[in-house]
């Protein structure tokens, strides 16, 4: 037998060998390991959405109702909209959950109003990096559904009258809702958020500040805006002034809410260095309206204003306490008397209304379902310091008004306080007094670390307005807790745009209690033109 005869037998012997070892291993007679299975293809978040309908959380205390993706709208990206309940409640919150390019971080929505609906991204009350940055976002109804449009039974709050609701709608329900809401943006994404972020405006706002001074390990950031944490003292002036314009002879026709703003702005406007119709520092502004009284104090016509319609006006502009002193409110700036969205946004009554103004069906409901507990209570003739015990309980629950921000400050949380100067709603002058009650109770060095207050000026409620109001306050909020840049150090400008979105105004946003003043040249509808001054 040659030598390449030899071998190739040997190698036919082993290679048999070989063979017979392999399928013994595969009869179990050795330790062979099978390749594993195929795994099926990753489900994309867009087909994993709607699984997560009926899904439970907070071991089964939350029901998932509703799942189903929403498809991009601009500026709204694609999204996975769920919304929840919890059992035995009418609590419910709605997570809208991007299907793409998450951020990894969570903008929880405040509402408005006496909520009873969830509140909306889109609305111009709140930033557009929600959008643009792809957040996902939860907002509450904040305890209860109302079903129909915002007319009288809306505002007649009724739900007031169930205990359960009233504690969810005045301070539990984004406290409530934010495990569950975690919980359900964790499973959806596979990870927990990184950063979780407030925002809100008006209601929304209160609810902010109740969070920053009940709930402070809840939010890393907290951004709100007109922020109407003295809701108690809030509701004690809108019924003050709305007893007072329901009498005919007292309030202002058109004609002489133009004769006082004229008068307003001839002596205060120009005090920014600019005639603009716009008064940036509204505290300067200390106009006396007896100026314009009629002869006599007699209504004589447009070109004057009576002793009744003076007496309106300085309810409007100054302050009111309950007797104990326990519940204030420092009242309105001057600006904007004749405008839809100054004065006439919240103060002036309207005939849709009944005579009634926006301030008197808010406290109407406020006297008759939160307090009297009497649907025909006659609101007129409401006297607050004969309801102090029942005020102090509802304020117990309601107030957000604390200004010990410790605990927040102690965990290195953020909060940016944003009010326009003339909010008819919520008073520039009640958010700064907070504010201040804030720097005198941490001190000036522990408030910088923790909040910021900025005013718009010409701005009414959230929005709109003689003055630009857009600024992206969840963007300045993210920069200031992730890179440590407070929104004061940020260059942030406040904007007015257009229809299409081109900027038509740019002033600086300046700190308080600084103010924009023109420099006295330049492109006067552009923010170098102006600097912060105190």
């Amino acid at each position: 037998m040659s030598h390449g005869t030899r071998y190739r037998r040997g190698f036919r012997l082993a290679f048999t060998s070989l063979a017979a070892a392999t399928l013994l291993a595969g009869c179990g007679g050795g330790s062979h390991t099978p390749p594993p299975a195929p795994q099926p293809p990753p489900v994309s978040l867009k087909d994993k959405c709607p699984t997560l309908k009926g899904t439970t959380l907070a071991s089964g205390a939350v029901l998932v109702e509703d799942a189903q993706v929403v498809a991009a709208a601009a500026p709204q990206p694609e999204y996975c909209v769920l919304s929840a309940r919890f059992n035995n409640s009418t609590l419910r919150f709605e997570a809208k959950l991007p299907t793409t390019g998450w951020n990894g971080k969570l903008a929880w929505l405040g509402g408005g109003g006496f909520d009873g609906q969830f509140p909306k991204a889109s609305d111009p009350q709140f930033s557009p990096s929600i959008f643009s940055e792809r957040y996902a976002t939860i907002g509450t109804n904040g305890g209860y559904d109302y079903g129909g449009p915002v007319d009288a039974g809306y505002f007649a709050a009724k739900f007031a009258l169930d205990d359960a609701k009233l504690l969810d709608f005045t301070q539990q329900s984004e406290h409530k809702s934010l495990p569950p809401g975690k919980e359900l943006v964790t499973r959806f994404f596979g990870t927990a958020p990184s950063r979780s972020y407030f925002e809100g405006c008006s209601m929304g706002g209160h609810d902010a500040l109740m969070q920053a001074q009940r709930f402070p390990e809840d939010f890393d950031g907290i951004v709100a805006r007109a922020p109407a944490g003295n809701i108690i003292g809030l509701f004690v002036q809108f019924n003050r002034i709305a007893k007072q314009v329901r009498v005919p002879a007292n309030t202002l026709n058109a004609a002489k809410q133009t004769l006082l703003a004229k008068a307003v702005l001839a002596q205060c406007d120009g005090q920014d260095g600019l005639v603009d119709g716009i008064i940036s520092k509204p505290s300067a502004c200390q106009f006396d309206a007896s100026a314009l009284r009629c002869p006599a104090g007699a209504d004589t016509g447009d070109s004057c204003l009576s002793d009744a319609q003076i007496a309106t006006v300085n309810t409007i502009t100054s302050s009111v306490a309950t007797s104990d002193g326990k519940w204030t409110h420092p009242g309105y700036n001057f600006g904007l008397e004749d405008q839809a969205k100054g004065w006439g946004e919240y103060i002036w009554p309207a005939a849709a209304l009944g005579g009634n103004s926006i301030q008197g069906m808010f406290s109407d409901g406020f006297v008759r379902s939160f307090v009297t507990r009497d649907a025909a209570y006659d609101t007129l003739a409401w006297d607050p310091n004969q309801w102090l015990p029942r005020l102090s309980e509802v304020g117990a629950l309601f107030s957000a008004a604390d200004p010990d921000l410790s605990k927040l400050n102690a965990r290195g949380a953020k909060l940016i306080l944003w009010n326009g100067t003339n909010d008819t709603s919520v008073s520039a002058r009640d958010t700064a007094r907070y504010y201040d009650s804030v720097r005198s109770t941490l001190g000036a060095a522990r408030t910088d670390e923790t909040t910021e207050l900025f005013l718009a000026p010409g701005v009414g409620h959230c929005y709109g307005g003689a003055g630009p109001d857009r600024v992206d306050l969840l963007q300045a909020m993210a920069t200031w807790v992730e890179k440590g840049v407070p929104a004061s150090a940020q260059g942030l400008q406040l904007r007015k745009t257009d229809a299409s979105g081109a900027t038509t105004m740019a002033r600086p946003m300046c700190k308080y209690p600084a103010h924009a003043h023109y420099k006295g040249s330049g492109d006067v509808n552009a923010a170098a033109s102006y600097e912060c001054v105190n």
